[in-house]
């Protein structure tokens, strides 16, 4: 400043600050219009419970989308965190058996112990299952207790109705805590069955922390792997009903034992279509995603 004023004078006055031009207000709301659904979008929407057609704020999912994946999120985080009550499979007239699984924590950090009885359960299933079955049935938790507690013992008798009916002589009823896929093998080798059948708590997608799966597994023996096996999944009201499902279970059992194989050697061709086993349902009546968050 005082370099400006020896170049000017010491009488010349200051030139004038430059104008700064006028800023408009920032608006009160920025957002880009959230386009309609498409009408097809609608309407396949109204026949499944996946997110079909949810559009797009801007590049961004609309808040009501993204609080419900949230939403479910939690739900499949509480069914894999829930536990079977102890005293569950007797109460529901199965026997009760455990892995060697000390803890939940354990359980999910070790497939491997899930996998195998206890010594006591080993015990007890020696003890009290029939031998020389045709199908021996197993309920268990897997990685949702919910489902198991839920719709367990509903598919359980399900499944054993629709074996019956073809013939099929079912086992004592078993009901397994902390059980993952495979200890379906020791149990069937120890029963001698032809047909070992599990039916468990499936891993929660969003917002399904409700569904069952069913792996069959002809001449059961530990040593089995998953090639061995064939499965049905989603099995619960928004999927496939616990008895349509039991139809087709009954259908796999009946033609591994007619084949004397399951899973990749299978020839389900011989078959038939498994939805036509079940009568078929043709197309699957409207739909309803439960929201869990207002909008």
């Amino acid at each position: 400043m005082t370099a400006l004023r020896d170049a000017l004078g010491a009488s010349a006055p200051l030139p004038p600050p430059p104008a700064i031009p006028p800023v408009p207000p920032p608006p009160a709301r920025v957002y880009s219009p959230r386009p309609e659904k498409s009408a097809f979008a609608a309407q396949a929407a109204r026949h499944t419970t996946a997110l079909v057609g949810i559009g797009h704020v801007g590049t961004r999912y609309a808040t009501d989308v993204a609080l419900q994946f949230q939403a479910e999120l939690a739900v499949a985080h509480a069914a894999v965190g829930a536990e079977l009550p102890e005293r569950w499979a007797e109460e529901q007239g199965f026997v009760g058996v455990a892995t060697r699984v000390t803890s939940h924590r354990e359980f999910l950090l070790r497939p491997d112990l899930g996998r195998r009885l206890s010594e006591a359960s080993l015990a007890d299933v020696r003890a009290k299952c029939t031998k020389g079955v045709d199908v021996q049935l197993i309920v268990a938790d897997g990685l949702s207790a919910v489902a198991c507690a839920a719709t367990g013992k509903q598919l359980h008798d399900a499944v054993a109705r629709a074996c019956a009916a073809r013939g099929l002589r079912v086992g004592t009823p078993v009901a397994a805590r902390f059980a993952r896929v495979w200890l379906e093998d020791e149990i069937g080798q120890e029963t001698g069955a032809k047909v070992a059948m599990i039916l468990l708590g499936e891993r929660p997608g969003l917002g399904t922390g409700d569904g069952l799966s069913a792996y069959v597994v002809y001449d059961p023996k530990l040593g089995k792997t998953d090639g061995d096996r064939n499965m049905i999944s989603n099995i619960h009201a928004r999927g496939t009903p616990p008895e349509e499902a039991a139809e087709r279970l009954a259908a796999l059992a009946a033609a591994m034992i007619a084949q004397r194989t399951s899973g990749v050697t299978l020839d389900l061709s011989r078959l038939g279509p498994l939805g036509e086993v079940a009568g078929g349902r043709g197309y699957r009546a409207p739909q309803i995603r439960r929201r869990l968050v207002g909008g």
